[in-house]
C-alpha cells in the first residue's frame, strides 16, 4: 500500500487546485485528513481500544485492555507530534505548499521565511488577511480547504498525518490479520487503504507535498514495525492473543 501511495502522489500528481467548491472529491479529500487529525485520531484510537477490549474475557481484563491500548497509542502519537512539530518541522523548515500558494496568488511580498518567526496566532490572521483580501483567487476554493490552509499555519515537512495514518493503520492491519478469523483476515487491507488516502488527501488540499506524505508515511510504517517486532511493545498495542500466536 506504500508503494500505491508513492504512485499516486509521484505520478498522479493530485494538484489542490483542483480541491474546487462543491466538489465531492474536495468532500473525500477533506474528511480523510480529518479522519487523521486533532479530533479523528483520538477517535481512531478510541474505537481500537474498544475492539481489542471487547476481546478479553472478564470485565476487569475488558477494562484493562481498554485503558491501556488508549493510553499507550496516545502517548507514541503524542510523542512523535510533539518531536516532529517542536524538533524536526522547526529544524528543517520547509513551507507549506498552501501558504506558497496564497503568497504567489495574491502577490503578497512577506516571506515566508520571516512570517514563520511570528506567533500561530499571527500568522492565522495574516494568511485569513489575505485570503479575505483576494475576492478572485480563492473563489471557485472550497471555504472548508481555505479554513485548514489557515489553520495549519505551521511547517510542513514531514506529514504528521502521514505519519498517524500509516503507524496505526499498519498495527490495525497486524491486529485484524490475527483477531479475524481465517476468512476475514482480508480485512487487514482496510486500515491501510484508509492510511493511503489520508497521505493522498493531504497533496489535494495543499497541506503537503508528496514528499512530506511519502516520508511521513515511511516514518509511521517505520515506528508502527519497530513497536510490533519487540514482544513487550507489540503486547502493549496489541491484544493478548497475538503474542500468544507468536
Amino acid at each position: 500500500m506504500y508503494i500505491v501511495l508513492l504512485c499516486t502522489v509521484w505520478l498522479f500528481y493530485p494538484e489542490f487546485t483542483a480541491c474546487s467548491k462543491d466538489s465531492i472529491w474536495c468532500s473525500v479529500a477533506y474528511w480523510a485528513t480529518e479522519s487523521a487529525g486533532r479530533i479523528g485520531t483520538p477517535v481512531i484510537i478510541l474505537i481500537t481500544s474498544f475492539v481489542f477490549a471487547i476481546y478479553a474475557q472478564s470485565l476487569k481484563a475488558k477494562a484493562k485492555t481498554f485503558f491501556k491500548t488508549f493510553i499507550v497509542f496516545s502517548i507514541v502519537l503524542s510523542t512523535f507530534a510533539f518531536l516532529n512539530e517542536h524538533l524536526i518541522k522547526s529544524t528543517l523548515q520547509v513551507a507549506r505548499p498552501s501558504h506558497t500558494y496564497i503568497i504567489r496568488q495574491t502577490k503578497s511580498l512577506a516571506r515566508l521565511d520571516s512570517l514563520y518567526t511570528l506567533p500561530v496566532t499571527e500568522r492565522r490572521k495574516f494568511f485569513q488577511g489575505l485570503i479575505d483580501g483576494d475576492t478572485i483567487s480563492f473563489r471557485d476554493t472550497d471555504a472548508r480547504v481555505l479554513s485548514h490552509w489557515i489553520e495549519e499555519a505551521g511547517y510542513s515537512f514531514p506529514s504528521g498525518h502521514s505519519f498517524n495514518a500509516f503507524l496505526l493503520g499498519s498495527i490495525l492491519a497486524f491486529s485484524i490479520y490475527y483477531m479475524a478469523n481465517r476468512n476475514l483476515r482480508w480485512l487487514y487491507i482496510l486500515p491501510m487503504t484508509w492510511a493511503v488516502l489520508v497521505a493522498v488527501s493531504r497533496v489535494a488540499i495543499g497541506a503537503h507535498s508528496a514528499l512530506d506524505v511519502s516520508i511521513g508515511g515511511a516514518l509511521g510504517i517505520l515506528v508502527s514495525h519497530t513497536l510490533l517486532y519487540f514482544s513487550v511493545t507489540q503486547a502493549l498495542l496489541t491484544h493478548q492473543r497475538h503474542a500468544e500466536r507468536g
